[in-house]
């Protein structure tokens, strides 16, 4: 009998090894599934922070973009008329004729990309309409020559001119403003605006080029 239980008290001793062994494994991925489990959470977590984190950085974006966009549009209309109110002081307010009364340019988000609007008012009989066109050429610097690009040029064939139909005074063009895209390499110095009625010449006045805006 000894003989005989000798082996089978062999067999319960690996068996038993082999049990305790397996229920460490076994513990083992037990602990690694909950860390893992743990740290899919964390990040899940960390992934739902980062979209919440995104949309309220892309609201604050168009927020601001917005608010920019109306303090531009409250300094035109201020522009507009301090403009007005300068030019009725001015000696030659009452000769009648056509006037630049103020032309404003300002950057973009995009460099070489500038937005631009001019306002054009009139003195003479109440009753009549202007119709004309204006057309704009930037005069400057390009390498070591002098360089011109009209207003076709700096649109890329998008604006041929900017149309002109008003009584006393008129801003073009009445949206945000046409974009002015410049060659590279090129300075800009100056601007010429002329208006032009069926070939007739009836104004033409040149300004500085500036991004802070100008009254001339």
């Amino acid at each position: 009998m000894l003989v005989a239980a000798l082996p089978l008290a062999v067999w319960l001793g690996w068996f038993a090894a082999m049990n305790s062994s397996a229920m460490q494994d076994y513990q083992r991925l037990r602990d690694e599934r909950s860390a893992i489990q743990s740290e899919l959470e964390e990040t899940r977590l960390r992934h739902q922070q980062l979209e919440v984190d995104l949309m309220v950085a892309r609201q604050s974006v168009a927020d601001g973009q917005a608010v920019i966009a109306d303090l531009e549009q409250q300094l035109f209309r201020l522009q507009q008329d301090l403009a007005q109110y300068q030019g009725a002081l001015a000696p030659s307010a009452a000769a009648p004729g056509l006037r630049i009364q103020a032309f404003e340019l300002q950057r973009t988000d995009v460099p070489g990309v500038f937005r631009c609007k001019v306002m054009v008012s009139r003195v003479g009989n109440e009753s009549d309409t202007v119709e004309a066109r204006l057309r704009l050429t930037v005069l400057g610097q390009q390498g070591d020559g002098r360089a011109e690009y009209g207003l076709p040029e700096l649109t890329g064939g998008r604006v041929q001119y900017l149309p002109l139909n008003f009584r006393y005074f008129q801003v073009v063009p009445d949206t945000e403003g046409v974009e002015l895209m410049l060659p590279l390499g090129f300075e800009p110095k100056t601007v010429q605006l002329k208006v032009e009625n069926e070939g007739k010449l009836l104004l033409e006045q040149t300004v500085e080029w500036t991004d802070m805006g100008v009254r001339p």
